[in-house]
């Protein structure tokens, strides 16, 4: 009996190339019909794009999956302008610091020359609250649109 490998557990895996690149993510196994012989894989590509990958050109499936020949994946052609222009991003403080609900709208004058773009747009005055049991500054968490003490590790 030879073993195989079950479309379960082969949608969802991801696909890279034999370089370690990520190539995209297999949405669906696709049969063969009529005089086409080979069994391919449907994959979404990182760029949201569908790419074709016949079985004849993986090498492994485990964990992931691992092709043997390099597949050329290019972004779109608008995605590649952009890229270019992105700027650098810093990432976010490590200790969620969510603000406070919005309390009051204002706005501020017109803007003058130098102005940073906060200044120019409107804005909002967060209310600042405390715990009730030991005084320290709550956190809003807004999933659970709850407010947090982190002192003592408890919703209020």
């Amino acid at each position: 009996m030879s073993s195989g490998v079950p479309r379960g557990k082969i949608i969802g895996l991801q696909v890279y190339n034999p370089d370690g690149t990520l190539v995209g993510t297999v949405q669906d196994v696709i049969l063969p019909m009529g005089e086409e012989k080979e069994i391919s894989l449907q994959v979404l590509t990182k760029y949201n794009k569908g790419e074709i990958v016949k079985w004849n050109d993986v090498g492994a499936v485990g964990d992931i999956i691992i092709l043997k020949n390099k597949i050329e994946v290019t972004p779109p052609e608008g995605m590649q302008q952009a890229q270019a222009s992105q700027q650098t991003v810093t990432p976010p403080p490590a200790q969620p610091t969510s603000p406070a609900p919005m309390v009051s709208p204002t706005t501020t004058a017109v803007p003058q020359q130098g102005q940073r773009l906060s200044e120019k747009l409107k804005f909002w005055k967060r209310e600042e609250r405390k715990c009730p049991t030991c005084g320290s500054p709550l956190t809003y968490i807004e999933q659970y649109q709850r407010w947090y003490c982190y002192n003592e590790g408890k919703y209020i």
